[in-house]
């Protein structure tokens, strides 16, 4: 099935700018209360149970639940910006512009303290929440409506928790001193100020058991009808999501084979050559390679403070700026080339153009500041096979099929003899791949690796294990729960 974003009559069609207009003031009353939940929950309203029943007990109301669950993914601390960015920050892809607007000026120098960031996402597991335990009873809404309903909230929360481990836990095979919290977990939705209780941190592999378990969960619930289309969870969004996981956990079969599905019950497909360099710039399409792509409208721009483009491109704050070290890893002849032109190349930006080579991955298509976001594609997908592959005695020519498809995909020469480094190849295709996705970061935290940070920056390496390995955890949060233990060296 194809989906069009503007068939009003399609069954995952919404318009966010609508989601809560349509609903009675009542509703939107109440469920301005219970849709505030998240792990710091002493500050919800008065010591009294919150009115649900108008939120949860028609389908009106678990549909205004399930469609903010995804508009929770467009915020600027989310998808919208900080994922997607920090990352690459912290790590070696990214130095600062010389001239700062004092947005990204900490993070390239990795002070204590300037993680990725992201335990608001609590929010959104809360909503979710709400939405898997009524959606299940709730009269008057077709079966398969439900069913769609609840795989999506399922692939949701594990990409929520997925996001919040990234950042906040060690990965399962390379804890660093037997520290092996990951984060709290919470699986029903805090209804009244007495279930707002204080919680320890969960173990790792609780964590992980908790994702794999949702996503395959959320497998068996969704189905192929939905193929089409990208901006919901989808049977191949859930198998993506699950792919990643596994190479994650170092689970190299698992990877291999959801990454495999996925590609097999998507609709996506690589980039040919041409459509490299405007891939990303999509007003209302999905990019061709998304399994899972957050759709912004034209009305949700996130402002010249918050948007991945203004802080990547002129005339916005335009503080970020490639490292010389990616660039030197893409040759003129990588199709991914024009995707970090000279400012000044650029009659858009001429007026505005400082002299640097940006990063032009996007550039405000769907509106001004405003950019869907791709969150799992079919690039990614193909090199965590590849990976996982090279993980596996016997698959290495397997994984070099991989990447040489890739590599002259992108305008690279293919590899005609194994090499020597076969892994160190495919993390350097990743690194040329998937910069400023939300990647870089946390593909060398998953592999124990130490960070060389760029040379202009004159800063020593980061060794993995430091405390800025791991983010902070927001200190309001630990002050106001003394279950919730804080990360080592904060």
């Amino acid at each position: 099935m194809s989906f069009n974003s503007t068939d009003v009559d399609h069954p995952l069609y919404y318009d966010r700018s609508m989601t809560f207009r349509t609903l009675p003031a009542l509703m939107l009353a109440t469920l301005l209360v219970l849709l505030t939940g998240c792990d710091g929950l002493l500050d919800t309203e008065p010591q009294q149970s919150v009115d649900t029943t108008v939120g949860t007990s028609s389908p009106e109301g678990i549909r205004a639940l399930y469609h903010s669950t995804y508009n929770r993914l467009t915020g600027s601390s989310y998808y919208g910006q900080r994922l997607m960015m920090a990352g690459d920050v912290l790590a070696d892809n990214a130095v600062g512009h010389p001239t700062t607007s004092g947005r990204y000026v900490s993070e390239p120098q990795n002070q204590l303290g300037t993680g990725v960031g992201g335990w608001g996402r609590y929010t959104q597991i809360n909503e979710i929440n709400y939405a898997l335990k009524y959606a299940s009873t709730v009269d008057g809404m077709p079966d398969a409506e439900r069913t769609r309903i609840q795989g999506e909230m399922h692939f949701l929360r594990a990409l929520a928790y997925h996001d919040l481990m990234k950042v906040y836990a060690y990965e399962p095979n390379q804890i660093v001193d037997g520290f092996d919290l990951g984060v709290i977990i919470r699986t029903e939705p805090t209804e009244t100020v007495d279930q707002a209780d204080f919680r320890p941190r969960a173990t790792v592999q609780d964590v992980y058991d908790l994702i794999e378990a949702d996503l395959l969960e959320a497998i068996s619930l969704l189905s192929q009808e939905d193929r089409g289309n990208p901006f919901f969870g989808t049977l191949a969004a859930a198998e993506a999501l699950l792919a990643r996981v596994y190479l994650y956990a170092e689970n190299w079969s698992g990877a291999e084979t959801y990454a495999t599905r996925a590609m097999d019950n998507s609709s996506a497909r690589l980039a040919t050559p041409d459509e490299v360099a405007t891939m990303f710039n999509n007003a209302s399409d999905p990019t061709v390679e998304s399994i899972f792509e957050v759709r912004f409208r034209q009305t949700e721009g996130l402002g010249v403070n918050n948007s991945i483009s203004s802080l990547l491109t002129p005339p916005g704050h335009y503080d970020v700026l490639p490292s010389a070290e990616l660039l030197a890893i893409i040759a003129e002849e990588d199709t991914r080339s024009a995707l970090y032109p000279f400012d000044e190349d650029l009659e858009e930006y001429e007026s505005d153009a400082t002299g640097h080579t940006m990063v032009n991955k996007f550039n405000q298509s769907v509106a001004t500041y405003t950019d869907n976001i791709p969150v799992l594609r079919y690039a990614e997908m193909l090199l965590t096979r590849a990976e996982a592959r090279a993980e596996q005695p016997g698959s290495e020519a397997d994984a070099l099929a991989d990447l040489n498809l890739l590599r002259e995909n992108r305008g690279l020469e293919a590899f005609d003899a194994m090499p020597a480094d076969l892994i160190g190849e495919i993390l350097e295709e990743r690194r040329r791949e998937l910069a400023f996705e939300g990647h870089r970061w946390h593909d060398m935290k998953r592999r124990g690796m130490d960070i060389e940070k760029p040379a202009e920056l004159n800063l020593p390496t980061l060794e993995y294990g430091v405390p800025q390995t791991l983010a902070r955890i927001p200190t309001g949060e630990v002050s106001l729960n003394a279950d919730l233990v804080q990360n080592p060296g904060y």
